[in-house]
């Protein structure tokens, strides 16, 4: 259910983006990811890699933006191996050297044109204060952006830095969209800060 729903919040992501129609859908469709530019940023690691196949799967154009392209290699092959049905299509997947702390690394890879990033290397729990390279990036360049963050106060953390700008320039930017702790984590502190105010003792 919840690899379910982060496809959901994916294709979402890309009919509220600048350029595609604004009116309602009735249902949100996996066919708004076809030929769209997707920059992967950790896409060479479990979950990145996960988002990577799947996205090549419904017809998306996939960079992996990573440290080292040895682990996007291996990933690469690794996944031909998993899904030899896509091979052709994955071995089209392109690697760029990004530094996910730093916005000016980001940017570089961004003037390749994307039309969504998905950063699935953090941020993580405890790193409310490590530099978001990606958001910030994106947030300027108007870009869509999704996260897997796992921590509440780094979610709140980015929401309070980027949501004034990102609104400025009209970017989607979803956060905390991994299945564990990240939606889920955020919902239940949601319904506890709740309660407590509706319940003080």
């Amino acid at each position: 259910m919840a690899l379910f729903t982060t496809w959901v919040i994916i294709a979402s992501s890309l009919t509220l983006a600048k350029g595609f129609s604004t009116q309602p859908a009735s249902t949100i469709s996996f066919e708004s990811l076809v030929d769209k530019r997707v920059l992967v940023v950790g896409g060479s690691g479990r979950v990145g890699g996960s988002c990577v196949t799947q996205l090549v799967k419904r017809g998306s154009q996939v960079v992996v933006g990573g440290t080292t392209v040895e682990n996007f290699v291996a990933s690469q092959k690794r996944w031909m191996e998993l899904f030899p049905s896509l091979s052709s299509d994955l071995g089209d997947v392109s690697f760029a050297t990004v530094d996910r702390e730093s916005s000016e690394s980001v940017r570089q890879v961004l003037k390749d044109d994307f039309d969504l990033v998905i950063h699935t290397a953090g941020p993580f729990q405890g790193k409310v204060n490590t530099p978001n390279g990606v958001i910030a990036a994106c947030v300027d360049a108007g870009i869509p952006y999704i996260d897997v963050a796992d921590d509440y106060y780094t979610a709140s953390s980015a929401k309070t830095k980027y949501a004034a700008k990102a609104q400025e320039t009209k970017t989607p930017c979803i956060i905390s969209t991994g299945c564990w702790p990240g939606v889920s984590s955020l919902m239940a502190k949601q319904l506890v800060l709740k309660v407590m105010r509706v319940y003080p003792e």
